[in-house]
């Protein structure tokens, strides 16, 4: 603990040092100040340019990420107590709100996108902020959003502009939304805590500390202020719901998370089949017009402000056309792109959404078929193999969605929870800079080191994944821990 503790106030302290290459462009008043710039200036962090502040960053970045890996061995083994686990998970937390914003400039395309339609009174998923150009936010916005419309969910951009109406200042809007973040991680601890509590006490510790302890959600989450945080509260809370037999508050909790950001549709879905058809046969038509219709409602209820006949998908068809540089599928992509000397490439990326489609249908038709065997540990399981997938198979990975699944970490097997955790690694690993202009030699070393490390291993792990989702839907067996299986059989 003393070791994670240590990682995590180095990190901090170089991320808190003025011109870190960890922080994007700021505005007055987000710029770093407070104790742990002050700790920075004491470790001689201020004193460091260039290359040698770089590297500084990547040591540091590497003693946060392994001595987080070494309090989780102990968490699994249980050798820490679960109520030490909160406790430093919350003291994280706090130490995040004094930082300044970390590794991404999304959080001034939320706000933009919230001034457009709070302050300009125009549609975000029609509009663009190259269109208001004038505005205070213009320069902080990241080059490849100023053309781009909102690609967020309504209620995330009626948020949004709840916020841009009230607070005018870009730093205000910064600490708005890290703000937000910080309070959803800390109720997601909670819950966790709470969930594992009553599912498998033994892997309380570990269920926390993977979420709370975890430098991917400090750092690369809620000190940037992601919307993603949102979206991992909403999937422990609808499992938690689920845990209870409160189906109808599991539903609309995800169609709200959804509505935060598309991610939630998945396992939304896997939740609609599983009510269903768990449901008598006599009943199911009922059911699935009660559970379905309250999804759609609240989906509609907050759609409704938003839509247009330029893009009725509110952002979705966007979304669809971006790529990434640390996901497999851009990466094999372009590999098959120059075996086949420009002409098959898009094959690579209709496989990819293919093997997507095929994971989720198998695991909406296991959910269905053993709806009544399982209890709703294996359906909160399923969820979490369906946001693995997704993260990996999509078009688009970053830091941040990992966040989806690490909620329901501990309740995975071997294969799709080290390969979260794993994900989580790497990609915290391979944000060296935020912004490519200030150290341009480092950021290609950076995108080096993405492309034949990060890559080729993301790989592998979705090739392991996705292997061991085949044997168990070919054999029947359980979506969660085959050994928390056995410890329950044995209890019976």
């Amino acid at each position: 603990m003393v070791l994670s503790a240590l990682g995590v106030v180095a990190f901090a302290a170089f991320a808190a040092t003025p011109g870190s290459p960890f922080q994007p462009v700021l505005p007055v008043g987000a710029r770093p100040t407070g104790p742990l710039r002050w700790l920075g200036e004491v470790l001689r962090f201020d004193r460091l340019s260039g290359g040698w502040l770089v590297a500084a960053g990547v040591m540091v970045s590497v003693f946060c990420v392994g001595s987080f890996l070494v309090v989780l061995r102990e968490c699994w083994r249980g050798n820490v107590a679960p109520k030490t686990v909160v406790i430093l998970g919350v003291a994280y937390q706090a130490a995040v709100l004094l930082l300044p914003l970390l590794f991404s400039r999304d959080v001034y395309s939320y706000a933009f996108y919230g001034r457009i339609a709070g302050v300009f009174h125009a549609n975000p998923y029609v509009h663009t902020p190259v269109e208001f150009a004038s505005d205070p936010l213009w320069s902080f916005v990241g080059p490849r959003w100023v053309n781009t419309p909102a690609v967020y969910g309504p209620l995330w951009t009626l948020l949004s502009s709840a916020l841009a109406r009230v607070i005018r200042s870009p730093a205000g809007l910064v600490h708005a939304f890290r703000w937000i973040a910080v309070g959803a991680a800390l109720a997601t601890i909670w819950v966790i805590r709470d969930t594992t509590r009553r599912v498998w006490p033994e892997r309380t510790a570990f269920g926390v500390a993977v979420f709370a302890l975890n430098p991917v959600v400090l750092f690369h989450s809620v000190a940037s202020g992601h919307n993603d945080v949102l979206v991992g509260l909403a999937v422990a809370g609808a499992f938690a719901f689920l845990l209870r037999a409160r189906e109808l508050p599991a539903v609309a909790l995800l169609a709200v998370g959804t509505l935060v950001k598309a991610t939630g549709a998945i396992p939304l879905l896997l939740v609609l089949v599983w009510c269903v058809a768990r449901t008598p046969r006599g009943r199911r038509l009922h059911a699935a017009l009660t559970h379905v219709g309250l999804a759609a409602g609240i989906g509609l209820a907050f759609a409704l402000p938003f839509m247009n006949a330029h893009d009725p998908t509110l952002g979705m068809l966007e979304l669809a056309g971006h790529e990434g540089w640390l996901a497999p599928s851009p990466s094999v992509r372009r590999l098959v792109e120059s075996i086949s000397f420009g002409t098959l490439g898009w094959v690579a990326r209709v496989a990819f959404a293919l093997v997507l489609v095929a994971a989720v249908a198998g695991l909406a038709r296991d959910v269905a078929r053993r709806a009544t065997e399982r209890t709703p540990r294996d359906l909160g399981a399923a969820m979490g193999w369906s946001l693995i997938l997704m993260m990996l198979l999509g078009p688009v990975l970053l830091p941040w969605y990992v966040m989806w699944a690490l909620p329901l970490a501990w309740l995975l097997p071997r294969a799709p929870r080290t390969t979260l955790i794993a994900a989580g690694v790497g990609l915290a690993l391979a944000q060296w800079s935020a912004e490519p202009l200030r150290f341009p030699g480092m950021f290609g070393a950076n995108l080096w080191f993405g492309h034949w490390v990060v890559v080729p291993a993301m790989c592998i792990l979705l090739i392991w994944t996705l292997v061991d989702l085949r044997r168990r839907l070919r054999l029947g067996l359980p979506l969660e821990d085959k050994e928390e299986v056995a410890q329950a059989t044995a209890q019976h």
